[in-house]
């Protein structure tokens, strides 16, 4: 199967490549010793039947990891790394069971000081019982044998307990107002803080807190599976196994869960949506705990939880495109992560793009005309009003392979490691040759996408893009369940995976962006539409683009036959 992309007055055929550690006891937690005692003696009041042994205890970050003599040495240490493990502990009003469980993962997850410091006590980890279970080499470490129910050496801020009784009572009253059924504004009695989405934002992200959305896109093979062969890939299993991986809008989490199970350090999954309940759920479920953390909010915002990442991710995934590849503009937030976090030679996934255009009929399944036809017969009337506007909002359709009658033209190129922090606009000629005699109604847009293992990669470099879909048998991994983890092979050489969503491979959730025109053309094989698309954020939503086509028809006059050649122009919203 192949389609044929037009490059300037050349065209080239565009084909599919045949492209142990123990168990928590809480009976090693104080050793009672007993001593004999005067029954005659008059101030049994300061007698204590029960001392605590001064266990050896290394440090609690393990990136200055020395040992000592007692948990006191060691939580001094803390305190001079930046993290006064006791006024956290009190501030956050744990018990012992979250103490040990904090003390566990800070270890396993090895979090700077600064990152512990800045814990909420709202963590999924305090509350997982996984994380009972010791750090192996750490069992009978002092640390786990603190007492630190009554600490008189935390000097308590009145102010800082008052802001903690407010945020626990606010926290009852959201509880309460989403059992009745009250919005989170309403319950709160106030607008919400500036860190929380607002306007467009607080929609866009709303509409990803369900899961029917996550289904289709998890649903949709093409694409999910070409994430999974380029993660999974023994070929890549040095791009991941061993390194520190970001996940930028993670979803249910599945990117995360597939780069866990390639044997990632650590994966930070981040979202602003509700959605990041589920994902914690699902990293919990499969046994990945100790291996993703999950940050929520806008990448944009979390500079201070983020601070010790800074040019320290080796690899960055992100499932960003939308409609017309660019809709929805979450780019730039994945550019933003990439300025800011990805190592110099760090893999982008994907890493780059091509949106293309193509002129169609309607033929197939008639998917460019129908929104008209369907006022055509109501129930036996007529609503031709109804259609007033349809050609002004590009459309999202699936289009059959026959309806594509020209020859296919790349309108813009995105290599992500080379594109600046921002939402990308384009201004880009095209040329279409016609393939056939017939009624040209509008032009169709589709994107390819490519993820390469290695950090820059030419366009021009680019292999054709896959058209066939991937099939599961090719994936591998993906006979493993929960937290099992792909065996690690010797350094691969690096496979390249791309997936299209044209009308020429297996159709995708993101179909196909339709452009109609107010006024077909009437074409002949060889019909030349020449013309240039202009593609701008919209004004009024900067989620939201608009678009400009000017073309112009080339019908290749007979000898010395007349015509005179005017510039249309349309006007479309994708929206």
């Amino acid at each position: 199967m192949a389609y044929r992309v037009q490059l300037d007055d050349t065209s080239s055929t565009y084909t599919g490549p045949h492209m142990r550690s123990e168990a928590f006891d809480a009976s090693k937690t104080h050793t009672p010793v007993h001593e004999d005692v005067d029954e005659d003696n008059d101030d049994l009041d300061n007698y204590d039947g029960w001392q605590e042994e001064a266990a050896p205890t290394r440090a609690l970050f393990p990136a200055h990891d020395k040992l000592y003599a007692d948990a006191e040495e060691a939580l001094a240490d803390a305190k001079r790394q930046g993290c006064d493990f006791r006024a956290l502990v009190s501030k956050l009003h744990l018990d012992a069971l979250q103490v040990i469980r904090l003390v566990n993962y800070i270890r396993r997850a090895n979090v700077p000081p600064t990152e512990a410091a800045a814990l909420t006590g709202h963590e999924s980890f305090l509350k997982d019982d996984a994380e009972l279970k010791p750090v192996p080499g750490y069992e009978e470490d002092g640390l786990l044998q603190v007492d630190f129910d009554d600490d008189e050496s935390v000097d308590n801020d009145p102010l800082a307990e008052l802001a903690t009784l407010r945020a626990a009572y606010q926290e009852l009253r959201l509880q309460y107002a989403e059992r009745l059924g009250i919005g989170a504004a309403d319950a709160h009695g106030t607008a919400k803080p500036p860190s929380s989405p607002a306007g467009g934002d607080a929609h866009y992200f709303d509409s990803y807190a369900g899961h029917d959305i996550h289904q289709t896109m998890i649903s949709d093979t093409a694409r999910t599976l070409s994430y999974a062969q380029f993660i999974l890939s023994p070929e890549n299993a040095h791009l991941l196994r061993g390194k520190t991986v970001m996940d930028v809008g993670c979803g249910s989490g599945i990117l995360s869960l597939f780069c866990a199970r390639a044997g990632a350090k650590q994966v930070l999954a981040i979202d602003a949506s509700d959605v990041v309940e589920r994902a914690e759920a699902n990293i919990a479920e499969n046994g990945f705990t100790n291996v993703i953390r999950v940050f929520r909010g806008k990448i944009e915002e979390l500079d201070a939880q983020l601070l010790s990442y800074v040019g320290q991710v080796d690899f960055l995934v992100s499932e960003w495109m939308g409609y017309f590849l660019l809709y929805e503009s979450m780019l730039p937030s994945v550019l933003y992560a990439r300025e800011r976090y990805l190592a110099k030679d760090g893999i982008l996934a994907p890493s780059h793009c091509r949106m293309l255009l193509a002129a169609a009929t309607d033929r197939g399944n008639g998917a460019l005309r129908e929104r008209y036809r369907f006022w055509d017969n109501v129930y036996g009337f007529r609503m031709p009003t109804m259609t007033k506007g349809l050609a002004e909002d590009a459309a999202v359709e699936e289009v059959e392979q026959d309806a594509i009658v020209s020859t296919v033209a790349p309108i813009c190129e995105l290599p992500l490691e080379q594109l600046a922090v921002r939402q990308p606009e384009f201004v880009s000629p095209f040329a279409l040759t016609c393939t056939e005699t017939c009624t040209v109604y509008g032009f169709v847009s589709w994107f390819d996408t490519w993820f390469c293992p290695a950090p820059r990669v030419d366009p021009a470099d680019l292999p054709s893009c896959r058209v066939d879909p991937i099939e599961q048998s090719e994936v591998h991994g993906l006979d493993l369940h929960g937290n099992q983890v792909t065996n690690a092979p010797a350094q691969g050489k690096g496979q390249t995976v791309s997936f299209t969503t044209s009308p020429f491979g297996k159709q995708t959730h993101w179909k196909q962006t339709v452009f109609l025109l107010k006024m077909p053309v009437e074409a002949i094989e060889g019909t030349r539409i020449t013309g240039e698309i202009r593609v701008h954020t919209s004004a009024n939503n900067e989620r939201e683009l608009d678009v400009e086509i000017h073309y112009d028809v080339d019908e290749r006059p007979r000898p010395g036959e007349k015509r005179v050649q005017s510039r249309l122009v349309q006007l479309y919203s994708v929206r």
